[in-house]
């Protein structure tokens, strides 16, 4: 990754459209109902202790990433091993979007297209963007946050007129479990997944603190998928919300601007598009860089290709139906996840912690 670097500011853009990525249509913290909003404001504060790790172990070692930091803590052969369970969580994450993308589009839009289509169409973009270069990705994600940021505040105004406070109601009345699981939910699903960027940000970027690209882009993110699933509770009500897959384009189905203006939806798919296919190009640029890392490659962008048309190609045996890929995605993911996206990074943490001090005892007693 020679000669690639993208600014402060780019990598707070970065983190927070991979954040927004699928979680704008699925939504987040559904289990907790009508007190969704309350378990993504736990799972942010929670992200925060959590980012400032993952912001301590690129710290500790300036100018390498994950895979390098875990040869230096683990040795070569336990550091490889662990490099290839992280490298397989950002493959399977990438392959878990895009079949998010395939639903969305099948049931929603162009039902009568093979769902093959718009995922190929997407894998191109994502080879073009790793070809090119993580510098590309990060001068067009400058542009894309505007784009985002106009389209979710946009849906929000105009859909005030059919909010009701009402369905909040009545606010921490169910058993604190349902709370607790849509706090975990949402606490790994998205947040926590911001472990992709260990993998690849020391040695592609010229950020001076990871600690405010991380919690900046985290808070903006946040933000965006807090409001979103405040916005949908009071418009559609959690009973609605539970009963279907992508309630953010039922939630805008209802805004109603005159015959010029019908087809609300096309604004959610281009913001949909745009954090989808940002999350799977760094995705698989850190399966890539992974990759490059344990078999010593000086580039990964001819692996770029392959490591995409596999993503791909898994994509299409993740789930037999959308009730699958719901049941997953709320059930099981976040037990899954977080195994990749805390425990294994605290192991990482501790050593490292624990390897910089002897370093330092070592310097201090010569």
């Amino acid at each position: 990754m020679k000669n690639e670097n993208i600014s402060e500011r780019q990598g707070i853009i970065l983190i927070t459209l991979f954040i927004i990525g699928s979680t704008f249509l699925i939504g987040s913290g559904g289990a907790a109902k009508q007190d969704a909003w309350i378990a993504v404001i736990i799972a942010i504060l929670c992200s925060i202790i959590l980012l400032l790790m993952y912001s301590r172990i690129l710290s500790l070692y300036p100018g390498k990433d994950l895979f390098d930091i875990l040869q230096i803590v683990m040795g070569k052969f336990t550091g490889k091993i662990i490099s290839t369970l992280m490298i397989w969580f950002a493959f399977h994450l990438g392959a878990l979007v895009l079949r998010n993308l395939s639903e969305f589009t099948n049931i929603l839009i162009f039902a009568d297209t093979p769902v093959v289509m718009p995922m190929i169409f997407l894998t191109m973009l994502i080879i073009w963007s790793l070809k090119a270069g993580i510098e590309v990705l990060g001068r067009w994600s400058e542009f894309f946050i505007w784009i985002v940021l106009i389209i979710s505040l946009f849906l929000t105004v105009f859909l005030i007129p059919e909010i009701s406070i009402n369905r909040l109601k009545p606010i921490l009345n169910n058993a604190i479990s349902p709370l607790l699981k849509g706090t975990l939910s949402s606490f790994c699903f998205p947040f926590a997944e911001t472990v992709v960027f260990t993998m690849l940000f020391s040695n592609v970027s010229n950020i001076k603190s990871y600690n405010k690209t991380f919690i900046v882009g985290l808070l903006i993110g946040g933000g965006i998928i807090f409001l979103a699933t405040i916005r949908n509770i009071l418009v559609l009500g959690s009973e609605t919300i539970a009963r279907i897959y992508f309630p953010t384009t039922m939630v805008v189905s209802l805004v109603h601007l005159g015959s010029m203006l019908q087809r609300l939806e096309i604004l959610v798919v281009i913001a949909f598009l745009i954090c989808v296919f940002v999350k799977v190009s760094i995705c698989t640029l850190a399966v890539c860089n992974g990759i490059s890392k344990i078999f010593g490659f000086n580039d990964y962008k001819f692996i770029a290709t392959p490591v995409a048309l596999l993503m791909l190609s898994f994509s299409f045996i993740l789930y037999k139906s959308t009730m699958e890929m719901s049941f997953w995605a709320f059930n099981v993911y976040p037990y899954y996840a977080f195994i990749f996206e805390v425990i294994i990074p605290l192991v990482i943490f501790i050593s490292a912690e624990i390897k910089s001090r002897s370093s330092s005892t070592t310097i201090v007693t010569k």
